[in-house]
């Protein structure tokens, strides 16, 4: 989320890798069910088809009502009861979704279908808060995507001064940050706990969870027997445990990799020792990867002549669709993979969670950047081999 338009695909999201929830919710207090009534008085709603109201889970997504538009007789009303404050969601015939908390009583959303981000909601002050949240970072990534886009335009031309490029480049980098710090800050200051577990489940990459720590821990003092938030709490734990294990790091050297290539003979990362080589994790089906790889192209067009390659390690299951992917996106380079998926042993040997992954090693077969994204590679191999 924090990468502008360029998001990972996670091994498993973060936000649901559980251990033991049998045994957690055997921890959970069970207060007293709330009551509640939902009531949507909204414009310009379909005639046709289902409303869903889900309720979300660390680990799972819900339905727990529905509602025929095509036999409404009066406004779209849903009842029942529920355990505790939870975060919901309500799904129109259009895959339009309006994000709710509820936590009993009567709420009452008021507004035009066809702007839902503006609807005024009365009896959930924490729906309003979470509403007001989610504009604030929608408008933000909408910012950081424009200026993004701006800046590969002006890389591109060529014609910009490095000085310019590195104006705008860290202007996207402060934003980006500013955006994470003010979701921390909600996550930490707001009085309901299903809003703080929304806002923390944003946060994808490794160094963002990281960050999260002193936010998580006092989550957990501010609400020790909520139970979204103690099941947020045993996944951060085990996915910055798993982070903080890994044995890569800046300067370390990288393990030794050996794998089928496309032909389907073994090829070493090791037989590269004396080049600088991008290690790069993706695969066919990962959409963010193909949105990388133009990046990545660009870079090794540029500097293939200059001691530089490429060894990408797939992490398909599907030999055709991975062969496929190398010619529509021009990845002419050394290419491995043991078609297991997540199952890769390369992927593991690196500690690989999310992709796309890369780690820029020097001739001598030692990581000197890691995840280089978007423009950051070009820039990191112009001031190495220029």
């Amino acid at each position: 989320m924090m990468q502008n338009s360029v998001f990972t695909w996670f091994r498993s999201r973060w936000i649901s890798l559980m251990l033991g929830l049998g045994l957690l919710a055997a921890c959970h207090q069970h207060p007293a069910p709330k009551t509640y009534t939902l009531t949507l008085q909204l414009s310009h709603l379909p005639s046709q088809g289902m409303i869903y109201l889900d309720a979300l889970e660390i680990n799972d997504v819900k339905t727990i009502d529905t509602f025929s538009l095509s036999t409404a007789t009066s406004y779209p009303t849903f009842t029942g009861t529920i355990p505790e404050e939870g975060l919901y969601r309500l799904r129109f015939p259009d895959n339009q979704l309006l994000f709710l908390v509820i936590s009993g009583g009567h709420i009452t959303i008021m507004g035009d279908y066809h702007q839902l981000s503006e609807v005024h909601i009365s009896g959930s002050e924490a729906s309003s808060t979470l509403q007001a949240f989610l504009h604030h970072v929608y408008e933000e990534n909408q910012w950081l995507s424009h200026a993004q886009r701006a800046y590969d335009s002006l890389r591109k031309a060529g014609s910009w001064p490095d000085s310019v490029l590195a104006e705008k480049s860290t202007s996207i980098s402060q934003r980006q940050q500013a955006l994470e710090n003010y979701i921390l800050h909600f996550a930490d200051t707001t009085a309901s706990p299903a809003c703080a577990v929304f806002a923390l489940s944003m946060l994808q990459n490794q160094n963002e969870l990281l960050d999260a720590k002193s936010v998580v821990d006092r989550l957990l003092t501010r609400f020790p027997h909520h139970r979204l938030v103690k099941d947020l709490v045993a996944a951060y734990q085990l996915v910055t445990a798993q982070a903080q294990g890994a044995p890569l790091s800046i300067g370390s050297t990288a393990p030794d990799i050996s794998l089928p290539d496309t032909a389907g003979h073994i090829l070493s990362l090791h037989n590269f020792r004396g080049k600088y080589v991008l290690v790069d994790f993706w695969a066919s089906w990962c959409a963010p990867c193909r949105q990388e790889n133009p990046y990545v192209v660009a870079a090794y067009q540029q500097f293939k002549n200059k001691n530089f390659t490429v060894f990408s390690v797939s992490l398909d299951s599907k030999k055709d669709n991975w062969l496929k992917a190398i010619r529509e996106d021009h990845l002419d380079w050394n290419h491995v993979s043991d078609l297991k998926g997540w199952n890769s042993s390369a992927a593991d040997l690196y500690h690989v969670e999310a992709i796309p992954a890369n780690f820029l090693l020097d001739p001598q077969g030692k990581i000197i950047a890691e995840n280089l994204i978007g423009p950051a590679l070009e820039d990191t191999l112009k001031k190495i081999l220029q």
